[in-house]
């Protein structure tokens, strides 16, 4: 058996851009179906990094969705150190108000219940071979399968938010997208651990090499620990893990903990343009990645489906269709000045730690970068507006 309907706009994947995107929609009355591959159990207990900039905070306050949605406010702060000498830099608002914190997966879980318990959204999980029709026809469509019953979604728009492996952009055919990347050379080991974060969050640079330690729930954290590109997690054992903790901290006080997951993690940087081709129109990791150090990928997600959801309202609305048609125009300066900073900061971070990376000028080069942070007014400014996502 098969099902065909109708809808306004198809978002694939149900991530924080997807969710997002949705419960805009829906706070506008544009009619929507979101469409994962994974169950709602999954993704409620999915780790993914980043927290909600000032920017992201700003856009959940004009849409009426940030008391629903983020928690209250607290100051950001970061740890930064070297070679276990530490110094804090907090992140302010324009106005040195403090902001509200929100981890990824805190919004994710909120944009859940928010979206499907209390706004009955129409958010479909488990479904699978999905197929994007976008080419010449009568309509856009999207093909998929559930509780193996084969269904067809008719629409005016299809959103892909399914990260950087997902159907979406695999549909676009070749020729059309121009794809920038830069390869950084070096990975990060993630690992998710049983014990939280006391005190701030830090970024450290060492002489054995990169480190942070970042909040994942009340309980639990995630180190990053830069290793070689050829690393697999089976390379790393539990007590090497905590050895070069310990090490690259300067701190042999840090007991070992329960390691519940580890991975390796390339740091590359990747824009794919145009973000649109016909009715479809690409957000967040299947338009763009960088590395984790700047924090900027979901942040760059949200601007991307905040330019969007705008214009998909004019569009199903009003039928003023401009702001779509320039959609990825809008948005690619933004991406590019965030791919910037990112770089920055991983270049910073990892040239100022171990010399063997790129020699010891490229060290002290760096360090002299971060002690300008801590000593010039005029670079903390600027370092906060671009963690804030204001520059």
């Amino acid at each position: 058996m098969s099902s065909t309907e109708e809808t306004s706009v198809v978002i694939v994947g149900a991530g924080a851009a997807g969710l997002t995107l949705a419960t805009f929609l829906q706070t506008a009355g544009v009619a929507c179906v979101v469409l994962e591959r994974r169950d709602r159990a999954f993704i409620e207990v999915r780790q993914r990094a980043g927290v909600v900039d000032a920017r992201g905070v700003r856009m959940f306050e004009r849409w009426g969705l940030a008391d629903q949605l983020l928690a209250g406010p607290v100051a950001q702060t970061i740890d930064y150190r070297i070679n276990g000498v530490g110094r804090v830099f907090e992140i302010t608002g324009d106005d040195g108000s403090e902001g509200r914190f929100c981890t990824q997966q805190m919004l994710v879980n909120n944009l859940l219940r928010e979206l499907i318990d209390t706004r009955e959204g129409d958010v479909r999980f488990g479904v699978t071979d999905v197929m994007i029709g976008n080419e010449d026809g009568p309509r856009p469509h999207v093909r998929y399968v559930q509780d193996g019953q084969a269904n067809t979604v008719a629409c005016d728009h299809i959103v892909g938010c399914d990260a950087d492996r997902g159907v979406s952009r695999a549909s676009i055919p070749p020729g059309i997208l121009t794809t920038i990347s830069h390869e950084f050379g070096y990975a990060w080991l993630a690992v998710l651990v049983e014990t939280p974060v006391v005190g701030h969050p830090i970024m450290g640079a060492s002489d054995h090499g990169f480190v942070a330690q970042l909040p994942r729930g009340p309980q639990r954290s995630r180190y990053y620990l830069q290793c070689a590109l050829s690393d697999e997690p089976g390379d790393w054992s539990n007590e090497r893990i905590w050895n070069e903790i310990r090490l690259r901290l300067h701190n042999d006080t840090i007991t070992n903990a329960a390691v519940l997951d580890k991975e390796v993690v390339p740091l590359r940087s990747v824009v794919h343009s145009p973000m649109q081709y016909r009715n479809l129109y690409l957000a967040g990791d299947a338009a763009h990645l960088v590395p984790p150090t700047g924090a900027k990928g979901m942040n760059m997600a949200l601007y991307d489906v905040d330019v969007l959801a705008t214009a998909l309202v004019s569009a199903v609305r009003d039928a003023e269709t401009s702001a779509l048609e320039s959609y990825s125009d809008t948005v690619l300066p933004h991406t590019w000045r965030y791919q910037e900073f990112s770089a920055w900061m991983t270049d910073t971070m990892h040239d100022s730690g171990d010399p063997a990376l790129h020699g010891d000028f490229r060290q002290m080069a760096a360090r002299a970068r971060l002690d300008e942070l801590f000593d010039s007014p005029a670079a903390a400014r600027l370092h906060s507006d671009y963690q804030r996502g204001v520059a």
